[in-house]
C-alpha cells in the first residue's frame, strides 16, 4: 500500500471491515477495543503528540518497545513535541501517510506469572532464572513485567489482523495484507489520550487508565464471505464492575481508514478522575511522593520510583530512601487503587520470568549475564541498563 492513495471503506464495505476487526478483537482476548477514524486520532495526536523521551519506540511488525509503567506513558504525562514538531523521520518510521484507521486495544494481565522452569529455559538456550532463597533479600519485578505482555499484545495484534485481512478478501473487498497493519504496544503515541478518546476509559489519580471491559454483541455468523450476522459487532457496552487499571494498551493502524458513520458506537470519552472521586488512596502510597491530590491527575515522573529503574548511576536521596525491594516495576500506587483487578484468567507464554529473584545473585551479574537472563522477556530492552538492575537489586539488599 505505500505510495498508493490511501483507501476509504464505506457504506456495507467499511461497517463489515469494522465488525469483523471488532470481533477479532473480542477473540483475541483484549478486554477493551474501540475503532478510532484516522480523523479522530489525528486530532488526539495534534493535542498531544508524541512522548519525548527516545529510549522506546513502538512495535512495528517485527518490533517491540515496553516502556517501564503499565499501560504506557505516552505524551500523558505533559511531555511531548506538538504534530508540526514531529521530525519527518519519525512521521516515515510510523508510516502516517498510508495509515488509516486506528484500533484500540487494553489487555488485562494476570496477577502473578510463574516463572519458566530451568528446563524449558534451558531448552531455549536460557539460564535458568536466579530463584528467591529462602531467608535471603528478594529482589521483586512488578506484576506487569512478569510475563512479556507486550509482546503478547503485538501478536494478538498480528492475529487479528491476519484474521480481518482474510475476512475482507473472501468478502471480496481490496486485499490488505497483514504486514501492512502496523502495530504498537507502550509507544511513543499519546497511548492514555487515545483510549480515552477511543471510550476505552478514565485517567485515573494515578495517572494510569482505569479500562472499562468490553462487550461485544453476538457471536460470529457463518454468511460467506466471513459474514457476521447485522446484529453482530455493532457496540461495545460496558459495566461499572468490570473495571480496571491493571491493564497495558497497545495500538494498530490500519491499512485503510473507515467513514465516520460506520464505525461501531463507543462509550463517550470519560473525563480524567470522573472515576476517582475523593479517592486518595495511590496518592498516600507513593512513598517518593509523585503523586498529588488534585483536581487533575498530577504525577512528577522524576520523583517516580519506577522512572529510575532502568537508569544506572547515582540516585537522589529521596528515591533511594523511597526504595524497598523493587528491581523493575514499582506496583505501589496501583495496588492501593480500588480499581486495581488483574485478571487471573489471563495467560501468556512470553517472557515468563515470575515476581522474584535472588537479590544477592542479580547485583553480582554482568552485563552479558543479565541480557542473557532476560532475553525474550519485558526487561529485554537496550534503554534497561544493566547497571541499574545490579544497582536496584544492591538496594534490595541493603532495604532487607
Amino acid at each position: 500500500m505505500q505510495g498508493a492513495p490511501l483507501l476509504k471503506l464505506r457504506d456495507e464495505a467499511g461497517a463489515r471491515a469494522a465488525r469483523w476487526l471488532l470481533f477479532h478483537a473480542r477473540e483475541q482476548g483484549f478486554s477493551s477495543y474501540a475503532i478510532l477514524g484516522k480523523e479522530e486520532w489525528e486530532r488526539v495526536l495534534l493535542e498531544w503528540g508524541f512522548a519525548e523521551d527516545e529510549s522506546s519506540f513502538g512495535a512495528s511488525p517485527d518490533e517491540s518497545g515496553p516502556r517501564g509503567a503499565p499501560g504506557g506513558t505516552g505524551a500523558g504525562d505533559g511531555d511531548g513535541w506538538g504534530r508540526s514538531a514531529v521530525p519527518q523521520a519519525i512521521r516515515a518510521r510510523y508510516r502516517f501517510d498510508s495509515a488509516g484507521a486506528m484500533l484500540v486495544v487494553a489487555l488485562s494481565y494476570a496477577p502473578d506469572v510463574e516463572a519458566e522452569p530451568a528446563a524449558d529455559r534451558a531448552a531455549r538456550g536460557l539460564p535458568p532464572l536466579p530463584l528467591p532463597k529462602e531467608g535471603k533479600p528478594v529482589a521483586r519485578i512488578g506484576r506487569f513485567a512478569r510475563g512479556n505482555w507486550y509482546g503478547e499484545i503485538g501478536a494478538r495484534l498480528a492475529a487479528c489482523a491476519a484474521a480481518s485481512s482474510l475476512d475482507i478478501a473472501e468478502a471480496g473487498l481490496p486485499l490488505f495484507p497483514p504486514k501492512h497493519w502496523h502495530r504498537f504496544a507502550n509507544s511513543r503515541f499519546p497511548e492514555k489520550a487515545l483510549a480515552v478518546a477511543a471510550g476505552l476509559g478514565a485517567v485515573g489519580r494515578n495517572g494510569l487508565l482505569i479500562a472499562e471491559a468490553s462487550e461485544a454483541g453476538q457471536e460470529r455468523g457463518g454468511a460467506a464471505g466471513g459474514g457476521l450476522p447485522n446484529s453482530g459487532v455493532t457496540r461495545a457496552y460496558f459495566h461499572s464492575s468490570t473495571r480496571s487499571s491493571a491493564v497495558l494498551l497497545g495500538l494498530m493502524l490500519l491499512p485503510f481508514d473507515l467513514e465516520q458513520d460506520v464505525i461501531p458506537q463507543r462509550h463517550p470519552p470519560l473525563a480524567d478522575l470522573s472515576l476517582c472521586g475523593d479517592c486518595r488512596n495511590c496518592v498516600d502510597a507513593c512513598p517518593s511522593r509523585a503523586l498529588h491530590f488534585a483536581p487533575a491527575p498530577a504525577f512528577e515522573r522524576r520523583r517516580c520510583i519506577q522512572h529510575y529503574a532502568s537508569i544506572s548511576g547515582p540516585l537522589p536521596d529521596f528515591i533511594e530512601a523511597s526504595w524497598q525491594n523493587q528491581l523493575y516495576g514499582c506496583d505501589l500506587c496501583l495496588e492501593a487503587c480500588p480499581y486495581f483487578r488483574p485478571d487471573p484468567g489471563a495467560r501468556t507464554d512470553r517472557g515468563k520470568i515470575g515476581g522474584s529473584f535472588d537479590a544477592a545473585s542479580i547485583a553480582g551479574m554482568e552485563d552479558a549475564q543479565l541480557r542473557a537472563l532476560f532475553r525474550g522477556s519485558a526487561l529485554d530492552q537496550k534503554w534497561i541498563e544493566p547497571g541499574a538492575l545490579r544497582g536496584n537489586a544492591r538496594l534490595a539488599l541493603r532495604n532487607r
